[in-house]
């Protein structure tokens, strides 16, 4: 969102924010008044809609009122779920907050609503009040008050020196994840030298490596035969 906004001056970014953002709540909030209340948002009905196909596979074992043993196809595929708690053994309706296809087939067998065991702040009406406020506009600096006082000075320019085009890319913290959102940079290794074993270099820009010069063996030439043609 801040890219292209990044490399401007202070103020001229946050206006750039601001309009960005103002654009986004209006966007998220007539997005939601489409949606009908009581229900889940499209991407969590979508997940619930693979969730339930996947279910069909498995066998619900009853314990109690709320505690059911779910049988895979194997022995290794087993499952204790509790309702009442909303919990699975397999951790994932704890961390998502959306039934797996687990917990979807203890629903079933206990004949209760699939969307009464999604967690709140996956539904319509939590999304609704996320964004039902809005940034509203403000004035232009022709209708700011003018002040009396000394206007301040702005700060000295800075020459660059350095030759080429600016750098806008920000230079990222050694623990901040990199570019790419599902892999972690690889981190590296400091190089030690085989030769002083010092870091930060290698053999062959090490000041103690004596490079030896090459000795190349001359070929004596054979002599030529009769009916051959040198090469």
């Amino acid at each position: 969102m801040i890219l292209d906004a990044r490399d401007k001056p202070i103020l001229t970014l946050l206006e750039k924010l601001r309009y960005l953002f103002m654009a986004r709540m209006l966007a998220n909030r007539e997005k939601g008044q489409k949606w009908s209340l009581g229900d889940v948002c499209p991407n969590i009905k979508d997940i619930l809609h693979k969730n339930q196909i996947a279910a069909g596979e498995y066998i619900p074992r009853k314990s109690n009122q709320w505690n059911y043993e779910i049988i895979g196809a194997t022995i290794r595929d087993n499952w204790a779920i509790d309702l009442e708690n909303r919990t699975c053994s397999c951790r994932k309706w704890s961390i998502m907050g959306i039934p797996c296809k687990h917990a979807i087939a203890a629903i079933w067998a206990k004949k209760d609503d699939i969307l009464d065991y999604v967690d709140d702040c996956d539904k319509v009406e939590t999304y609704r009040r996320i964004y039902e406020h809005a940034i509203l506009p403000i004035n232009g600096p022709q209708m700011w008050t003018e002040s009396t006082k000394i206007p301040p000075w702005p700060p000295r320019m800075v020459r660059n020196n350095k030759r080429g085009r600016k750098q806008k890319v920000r230079r990222k913290e050694v623990d901040e994840v990199g570019a790419s959102r599902t892999r972690m940079k690889r981190k590296q290794q400091s190089l030690d030298c085989s030769i002083c074993n010092k870091p930060g270099h290698n053999k062959r820009t090490c000041k103690y490596n004596i490079v030896q010069p090459e000795i190349t063996s001359i070929r004596e030439k054979l002599p030529i035969r009769r009916g051959q043609v040198e090469i």
